[in-house]
């Protein structure tokens, strides 16, 4: 029975991350010979699972398998054989259950995210619950990114956090372009991410598309759309999503009245506030509010 290699590392739900759209929340890779014991290595009881009994996360996770093959199982997909060079989706609140096959093991990497925004870009790539495989080998530029990710896990200082989710978004960014057949714009991803930043930065004004594209040499229609090939929204779509990213999150917090939240959220309004939230989350907040009370009283 050969011995698995892993390296893993975990990340809570701080508060220094509550701001981003991808926040970073595991990471690492292991590699499994024929008859290894999967799982093993030292995981958050969370994220224990057998082959049995299956697993519920509230994250989404790429598992890329370079090596040896496999197989997967959830409740949408069923069970699917998994071959080398495979992207295994999990997405969140599923219940779901993976492992090498023992006559192969499987060499992998993954890395787990809060992405709510991920979501419909996957979609656009046909990737789904009823169908969480892509299919691809890994690019040079795939590559030097787990690396730097794992890399930068190593290193214990102000701030890493932000850098390893600003380096996961830069993954999910390069595959979509990768599946697209627009690896030749991987040149304007620094931009497009600078662009991402100051958005998550600056979530109320709007002339951060400017001094951007200045800076790059673009004009501002053009990173306009190599912004939406990189992340499926456009720079207001995003804003927009981190705005209600955010009020949901002080809605949660229960402190503040909506009127306030909504003066914080870039609204003169209550009535335009409360409407675009009830767009893009179905509730109205004063209903969410509520459900996330009796949510945090049951726990």
């Amino acid at each position: 029975m050969s011995k698995p290699l892993f390296y893993s590392r975990y990340y809570p739900d701080t508060p220094a991350l509550r701001g981003w759209p991808f926040r970073i929340r595991s990471l690492g890779y292991n590699n499994y010979g024929p008859d290894a014991t999967f799982p093993s290595g030292v995981h958050p009881d969370d994220h224990l699972f057998s082959w049995e009994s299956g697993r519920i996360l509230p994250t989404l996770t790429l598992i890329h398998v370079t090596g040896g093959k496999g197989r997967f199982r959830s409740q949408p997909s069923g069970e699917l054989a998994v071959p080398s060079n495979t992207g295994i989706f999990v997405f969140p609140q599923i219940r779901h259950a993976y492992r090498p096959d023992k006559t192969t093991g499987w060499n992998s990497q993954w890395v787990e995210v809060d992405a709510v925004l991920a979501l419909p870009l996957l979609k656009q790539a046909g990737i789904t619950p009823e169908q969480p495989f892509k299919t691809f080998e890994a690019t040079p530029h795939l590559s030097s990114l787990f690396q730097e990710l794992q890399d930068l896990s190593r290193v214990e200082a102000l701030g890493v956090e932000q850098e390893l989710s600003a380096c996961a978004y830069r993954i999910f960014a390069h595959l979509l372009a990768l599946w697209k057949g627009k690896t030749s714009q991987a040149q304007h991803f620094p931009t497009v991410e600078r662009m991402r930043q100051f958005l998550v930065a600056d979530q109320i004004q709007t002339r951060s598309i400017t001094a951007v594209s200045e800076q790059a040499g673009l004009s501002a229609s053009r990173l306009r759309v190599l912004f939406k090939q990189a992340t499926g929204l456009s720079p207001k779509q995003y804003q927009l999503a981190l705005r209600m990213e955010r009020a949901a999150r002080l809605l949660s917090d229960g402190a503040l009245p909506v009127g306030m939240i909504a003066e914080q959220t870039g609204y003169d309004s209550i009535y335009h506030f409360s409407r675009q939230f009830k767009r893009m989350l179905g509730v109205s907040p004063s209903q969410y509010r509520a459900a996330t009370a009796i949510s945090n009283k049951n726990r």
